[in-house]
């Protein structure tokens, strides 16, 4: 099976740890999904429920007449008290320290990184289980950097060491 990983494109705010709030696109951010999916097809595609990966997921299956699956589990990681916040607003040195150690270092009332791990893991197994040649998953950094760190076999406390840019999107063969 042929698996691609797209994050969603520049979200309205700007470069937030926006986790469950629900952005939508900006122009610039449906353009570059557009871009990264451009002479692609899949015979799913599987999304977030956030807006900013729900609707250019619907968008794209309609063009192309794939089947699309709404997976409550691909939502971003809960950041807590940083929801909403940037990286100036919180303070480098906390996000450093979070990024190097997430599972000492999370941020106050964030969701727990291995249950988002299990959550998002139990997902992705279930939808690579089934009988289909290639699958879209459209999703968040996070989600992203938990599917990446398991097809990896990397630790998943490694997994901000994963860069993940914005509408990138990655192709893996398993």
């Amino acid at each position: 099976m042929i698996v691609d990983l797209l994050r969603h494109g520049e979200p309205q705010g700007g470069r937030l740890y926006r986790g469950n709030q629900d952005d939508a696109l900006t122009d610039k951010g449906w353009q570059q999904m557009l871009d990264s999916t451009q002479n692609k097809t899949w015979d799913l595609i599987a999304t977030s429920p956030l807006i900013r990966c729900q609707a250019f997921a619907k968008h794209l299956s309609v063009q192309q007449q794939s089947q699309l699956e709404i997976i409550d589990q691909f939502k971003e990681l809960g950041f807590g008290d940083w929801q909403g916040l940037s990286a100036t607003d919180i303070g480098q040195d906390l996000v450093d320290s979070f990024k190097k150690d997430p599972i000492n270092n999370q941020p106050p009332n964030a969701e727990n990184l291995y249950e988002f791990q299990q959550r998002v893991l139990n997902a992705f197994n279930d939808i690579t289980s089934r009988d289909i040649d290639s699958l879209l998953i459209v999703a968040h950094a996070g989600v992203i950097r938990v599917i990446k760190s398991h097809l990896l076999n990397l630790p998943i406390e490694k997994m901000f060491t994963i860069e993940v840019m914005s509408a990138s999107c990655e192709n893996f063969e398993i």
